[in-house]
């Protein structure tokens, strides 16, 4: 799914704003291109979706013998998780001060360094955002994950019921004092909110929810009576009223409000139509693999390193898959780049 979201990321990226276009096909005039892109906002939530549906099999090899104990083993899996989503941005981030304030001596602000380092502020490349609030959604995670969960053990039940009602009277607490006395608080209060990007979040847990409830499962069991031609026609017909219910509902190319319900149903029609059409689902695995570091460097393709590209937008599809192959070099490139030092590590020890 990572595959198709990289794809309909670039193309979101590439025309949300198009305002001149030139195609083969006399349909596809800017406001038709835009409309798509727009549609294509979607690959967030999907990744989103995916991130929570993945996270649920983490969060269930922890123990679960004590409340703290599982606690305590499910941050330090989110934690590890997250790092290693900054060392990839980290990477990226060196190479890029090395290619444009080294090479291209492009002057340097010291101050937005840090925002960009921690990507609470990423000037340098605005799609660096999603790594902010990818950290959010993983340390929300575990809360969530211990409220489901069952302890055998008496006194751990007792332990997690007192952990929430604690946790519940903060917060309330804090709203009481924040309304009434401190608009300060208060306003850090909704910052906070604003800040956890609700809209994402809920599409994060929906996938976490989907997966612990073997909701994809239980649908395959049910509909695999049909048969599996019968079922890839439903599947792309679910797809198609998905994508024409986006288009209608996209007022802008930030839209996000209904996807939490909408993301799922593609997924599970993406899902259903790859299963069935094996080149199809090994071409798109390739391209999940270099997702990450395709949506880490894909800004500089078309804005700043590669002003080419950028330059050929209007040429329609060439335009477009010039910006995918690229961003997927140079994905490649910075996949191997990582890998240097366990290989050499490797090769010390043997």
């Amino acid at each position: 799914m990572q595959g198709v979201a990289i794809w309909m990321m670039l193309y979101h990226h590439l025309y949300s704003y198009v305002t001149e276009y030139e195609s083969v096909l006399p349909f596809m005039q800017p406001d038709i291109v835009r409309r798509i892109a727009w549609f294509c906002k979607i690959c967030v939530g999907i990744f989103a979706f995916v991130s929570g549906y993945g996270m649920y099999y983490g969060m269930e090899r922890q123990p679960r013998e004590r409340f703290f104990g599982r606690m305590f083993a499910e941050y330090r899996c989110v934690l590890l998780r997250i790092l290693k989503l900054y060392g990839k941005l980290w990477l990226v981030l060196l190479i890029f001060m090395g290619v444009f304030f080294g090479v291209l001596k492009r002057p340097f602000t010291p101050e937005l360094f840090w925002g960009n380092l921690t990507a609470l502020n990423p000037t340098y490349n605005a799609a660096w955002w999603y790594v902010e609030q990818y950290a959010k959604m993983l340390l929300v995670l575990p809360l969530f994950d211990l409220f489901l969960t069952r302890f055998d053990r008496a006194e751990e039940t007792k332990k997690k019921r007192l952990f929430y009602a604690a946790l519940v009277l903060i917060c309330l607490i804090l709203i009481f004092v924040g309304r009434l006395w401190q608009p300060v608080l208060w306003s850090g209060l909704l910052a906070a909110a604003r800040g956890l990007r609700i809209s994402f979040l809920m599409i994060f847990i929906v996938g976490y929810v989907i997966a612990r409830y073997r909701v994809y499962q239980r649908a395959d069991h049910l509909l695999q009576r049909l048969g599996s031609r019968l079922l890839v026609c439903l599947s792309l017909v679910l797809i198609g009223m998905v994508v024409a219910l986006r288009v209608a509902l996209a007022t802008g190319p930030a839209y996000g409000k209904t996807d939490f319900i909408l993301t799922p149903l593609l997924v599970y029609g993406l899902l259903t139509v790859c299963s069935h059409a094996r080149a199809l689902e090994t071409f798109f695995a390739w391209w999940g693999r270099q997702s990450t570091y395709i949506w880490l460097v894909h800004g500089f393709v078309y804005e700043k390193a590669f002003l080419f590209v950028k330059s050929y937008v209007k040429l329609d599809l060439p335009g477009y898959l010039a910006a995918l192959a690229v961003s997927a070099a140079a994905a490649v490139l910075l996949g191997a780049l990582e890998r240097l030092p366990g290989r050499w590590i490797r090769a010390r020890h043997s």
